[in-house]
């Protein structure tokens, strides 16, 4: 279940995001935080105020970042009780993980024996690359990437370990849930994605490489691949949880001198990208890490990526601000009106298979209803 809890109404900040002081929640979930920065993060911060900060962690899915912080310090000068919260979130997210790779290891078992090439996208993937620690990184689900000829084999296989296929492309076992996918970016819902950002299945697996993930078989995906996917997933989600950039800040710092970020660079090129991944480590400079010079923009941000980064920094993201960024990337003014109308009006999810006037007002309706709620969700939080 997704809890949101309310971030602070600071004022814009004017200054340049990467040298603006780091909210606590950033500086908690930081992979080079020093200790003296988080107790001068933590100081001022008494009474309600620390419960706040604990909510705001479980929202931006930090908290698992946060214990391992903290439990790298000394207690002396950090609230008892924030301590002890965050170290039982720690062993919660563990315990789930922990539950959850049981369940994907008889998944990938049983895809592997029918000889289907799969890969892990984000979940315990990412745990088991970046963090190597089962109660550093919660996450909702399993994507698993296959190719399109395989899907429906893949959902036999499914069913027949007692999933039920409750839409397309998504099935469920109790609290196991399984999103399979046919191309990395969604856009089995939105289809201007793979249109305007063609990352082709085939090559992914073709430059892809025989390992492990929970035990089970898997295809790792080229190391610059992972990374590609991983930064564009922080943009088509609009920076709003900050667990997607802490795994950029993460990233860069466990396996930086490991990756080929000048091929990072030209894999983005070639699929129209390069912006938006020069963005999205940008925007995981907020955590104080550096970013990789190959991706350092050859010109400085516009008034709307700067805009935008600087309410990243103060963890206040535009609302489809990712969306309007990928709408921009498009080379023409056709392209950009298309893709803003499958964000409003997803092709993925027409009725029918494709949208009629009289169901214009209803997708409407759905959109103020889902803002109202998630509004409200943030103000019952506070």
């Amino acid at each position: 279940m997704r809890r949101h809890a309310a971030l602070p109404a600071e004022p814009v900040p004017e200054e340049d995001p990467t040298t603006a002081p780091l909210d606590p929640v950033a500086v908690l979930a930081s992979p080079s935080a020093a200790g003296g920065a988080v107790v001068a993060a933590l100081a001022s911060i008494t009474g309600a105020e620390v419960q706040a900060l604990a909510r705001r962690l479980e929202w931006h899915r930090v908290e698992g970042l946060a214990w391992r912080t903290l439990a790298a310090l000394p207690p002396e000068g950090i609230d008892p009780w924030l301590r002890a919260s965050l170290r039982r979130r720690h062993q919660l997210i563990a315990a789930a993980t922990l539950a959850q790779g049981l369940a994907l290891a008889e998944i990938l078992e049983a895809i592997g024996r029918a000889g289907i090439p799969l890969a892990v996208l984000r979940g315990l993937r990412v745990v088991e690359w970046i963090y190597k620690d089962a109660g550093a990184r919660p996450f909702e689900d399993h994507d698993l990437l296959v190719r399109p000829a395989d899907a429906d084999a893949t959902g036999a296989i499914l069913r027949r370990l007692g999933f039920e296929a409750i839409a397309t492309g998504l099935f469920r076992r109790a609290s196991i849930a399984i999103d399979l996918h046919t191309e990395p970016l969604g856009a089995r819902r939105r289809p201007e994605r793979a249109r305007l950002f063609p990352i082709d299945t085939a090559t992914l697996f073709r430059d892809a490489r025989p390992g492990w993930v929970s035990g089970g078989p898997v295809m790792l995906l080229r190391d610059e691949d992972d990374v590609l996917l991983l930064a564009l997933h922080v943009v088509k989600h609009s920076f709003d949880r900050l667990i997607r950039t802490a795994d950029l800040a993460h990233l860069v710092a466990v396996h930086g001198r490991s990756i080929s970020w000048e091929r990072v660079r030209e894999r983005a090129a070639a699929v129209h990208a390069g912006r938006l991944v020069a963005l999205a480590f940008a925007a995981a400079a907020g955590f104080g890490s550096a970013v990789p010079p190959a991706l350092v923009p050859s010109t400085p941000p516009g008034p709307l990526e700067s805009l935008l980064l600087r309410r990243v920094a103060a963890l206040r993201p535009l609302p489809y601000g990712g969306e309007i960024l990928m709408a921009l990337s498009a080379p023409r003014l056709r392209d950009r009106l298309r893709f803003v109308i499958d964000a409003l009006l997803p092709g993925g999810e027409a009725p029918h298979g494709r949208w009629q006037p009289a169901d214009v007002p209803r997708r409407a309706v759905v959109l103020l209803d889902g803002a109202l709620r998630r509004s409200g969700d943030r103000r019952q939080a506070r």
